[in-house]
Order: C-alpha cells, then structure tokens, then sequence
C-alpha cells in the first residue's frame, strides 16, 4: 500500500514538474501562425539554455546571447519557415552537403538541406510563415532524421 502511495505521489509530482512545458507545447499546437518566442522556447529549453518556467522573451533572448539567432526579435512576431529551420539546425548535429559546410550551416543552406533532407517539403518557400502543427512536425521530423539533440 505504501509503495502504490509512493508512486502516485511520485508522478503528481513529475507531472506538476513539466506542468509548463506541456502548456506551452499545448499553446503551440493551437496557434495558427507560429512565433519567434515559440520556436525560441522549444530550442533554449531542449538546449538546457532556460529553464521550463521561462518566459519567450527569455528565449529569444537566451538564443540571441548564445548567436543562434542573428539579429534581435520581437517573440510574438511570426516565423518564417527559414527562420525555424536555422533555429532547429542548432540542435542536432546535420552533416549536410558541401555549401552547408562551407557556410558554416548559413540559413539559406539549413533551409535546403532541410528539403534535401525530408524535413521540409520541396515545394515550401522560405518565407513561408507555418503553423504551430507544422513546427512540431519539424521537430519531430529533426528529432527522427538526426537523432539525438547536440549538447
């Protein structure tokens, strides 16, 4: 009896723990154009960059320090499909082809071997802005072609 007390008092508390992350990935889901400050949060948090009860603004933020983001942006601004692609890229460890490489994973090569790779559909164009579905399909598309996250 103890040990079945012990349990459900153990996963309450898991559960409690990543109470915010599934609100965020909740609110994702249902936005019909993705933001800045999502994609930021699901990057900084996978990269141990902020913690699960951070704000986007913290995000973007933390990103911006750690120069995966070139330039400043406003959290609640809509992403472009360039834009989440380069922020995924700094996850997980992309071989890519040549022009990647020489770039230094430039956006406009992230963006092409995304395609290359599956990841993003042929036909998509870049300043395409997606829903919040669609990001987590990236995620879960990068997560599935990459494996494990890099850090």
């Amino acid at each position: 009896m103890k040990r079945i007390i012990l349990i459900i008092l153990g996963l309450f508390i898991s559960i409690s723990a990543y109470a915010q992350s599934q609100d965020v990935i909740t609110e994702i889901l249902e936005s019909s154009e993705a933001n800045f400050g999502q994609v930021c949060y699901i990057s900084a948090v996978m990269q141990s960059l902020v913690t699960d009860d951070a704000s986007y603004d913290e995000a973007v933020n933390a990103l911006y320090e750690h120069e995966q983001l070139p330039y400043v942006v406003e959290s609640s601004q809509s992403i472009p499909l360039i834009d989440a692609a380069y922020i995924f890229s700094f996850m997980w460890d992309i071989k890519g082809g040549l022009m990647y490489r020489i770039t230094k994973g430039a956006p406009r090569y992230v963006f092409k071997q995304f395609q290359a790779d599956k990841i993003i559909s042929y036909y998509a164009e870049p300043k395409q802005i997606v829903s919040g579905i669609e990001i987590m399909r990236m995620f879960t598309a990068c997560e599935k072609k990459y494996g494990n996250l890099v850090f």
